[in-house]
């Protein structure tokens, strides 16, 4: 008998035989009980698939606490086409049988920009995959959005990733939104320099007004921007200690990571930071970061500081919270587990 990644019982004909019908059934049930209490956040994951978003999808797929609802994939590090393939070979090559739905293509205001200098012209460029059969849902993403967490009031955390175009759509088209959805958990802004420009950090400055849609909602927001996420970075002996796991998913992950690096060492960085697998390791595992209550505000008229984050000072009120400093042998624990349950 085993159990499988959804928590189910699987039951091998040779455990039929040599258990009884009872005991099977004890056991499945003990066995589906211990997943359900383990899980302690029901997502939905909006994602702009290059290198980091493959590896919080990864830290997802593979922690027990979390139960991925289903997958939105936006326009961000690359156009939307591009992240939703990106999107469909990562659950497929992981085995991670979730929905996946295509996102907004465009922002709401702004020309579109990408980061294909960073994540490549396929937008995950390194890993290989296998011929696609997994397909994307026909539901518009935001309408996934919003009936999930219309349906499962204050049950739904929202991982946003990438740029927060289907969220502040969302947030738009139904505005009980707010109060129905648990929480939402972003990556981006900064506190000091951007990285897109010198005042704005890239998921920001790709739609800085649906941002400002979100920041400005009143719902509970935690953000991780590069102060604490260029915290996490990798390193050779860390590649290195991946590499030696000759798995499926530490492969992909490796040779995502190589491709990665060395697009960071071309535009002036050692090596990449984890930065949107930082999301999915608070939820796991709060106590690695620690964070500060701050009010979040989004600068959209600035010549030169368009799409910067501009954060509050301290203020226990706030209903928004960043992250300020990370536990980074705590996470690569995380991510070395998540490993393990995967193929």
């Amino acid at each position: 008998m085993v159990a499988g990644s959804d928590g189910r019982c699987n039951i091998r004909t040779t455990d039929k035989e040599k258990t009884p019908a009872t005991d099977i059934t004890s056991t499945c049930y003990t066995t589906v009980m211990n997943n359900m209490n383990r899980i302690k956040h029901r997502i939905i994951m909006d994602v702009d698939t290059g290198h980091d978003d493959a590896a919080a999808i990864v830290l997802a797929a593979g922690s027990p606490e979390i139960k991925i609802e289903g997958i939105v994939a936006v326009g961000g590090n690359q156009i939307r086409e591009k992240t939703l393939a990106n999107t469909l070979n990562v659950c497929q090559h992981i085995g991670l049988d979730v929905p996946v739905f295509a996102g907004q293509e465009n922002p709401l205001v702004r020309k579109r920009v990408n980061a294909g200098y960073i994540h490549g012209e396929s937008g995950l460029d390194g890993p290989h995959f296998a011929p696609r059969t997994k397909l994307a849902e026909k539901e518009r993403g935001v309408d996934f959005i919003i009936r999930t967490v219309m349906e499962n009031p204050g049950e739904i955390t929202i991982v946003a990733l990438g740029p927060l175009t289907d969220i502040a759509l969302a947030l738009i088209l139904e505005p009980r939104l707010k109060d129905a959805v648990r929480h939402i958990v972003t990556m981006g802004g900064s506190m000091g320099m951007g990285n897109a420009t010198p005042s704005a950090e890239f998921n920001i400055y790709a739609d800085p007004e649906a941002a400002y849609v979100v920041c400005s909602s009143g719902v509970p927001l935690t953000m991780f921007t590069l102060d604490v996420t260029l915290q996490v970075t990798l390193d050779d002996d860390m590649l290195s200690h991946y590499r030696k796991m000759k798995t499926k998913t530490s492969t992909m992950f490796c040779d995502s990571m190589n491709a990665y690096t060395e697009a960071c060492q071309r535009h002036g960085f050692d090596y990449p930071a984890m930065h949107d697998p930082c999301c999915i390791a608070y939820l796991v595992e709060p106590e690695i970061f620690t964070m500060e209550k701050r009010k979040i505000d989004i600068e959209l008229k600035g010549e030169l500081t368009y799409g910067r984050t501009v954060m509050g000072f301290v203020d226990p009120t706030a209903g928004s919270q960043v992250g300020v400093t990370a536990d980074a042998p705590a996470f690569w624990r995380l991510l070395d587990r998540a490993f393990t349950r995967l193929p």
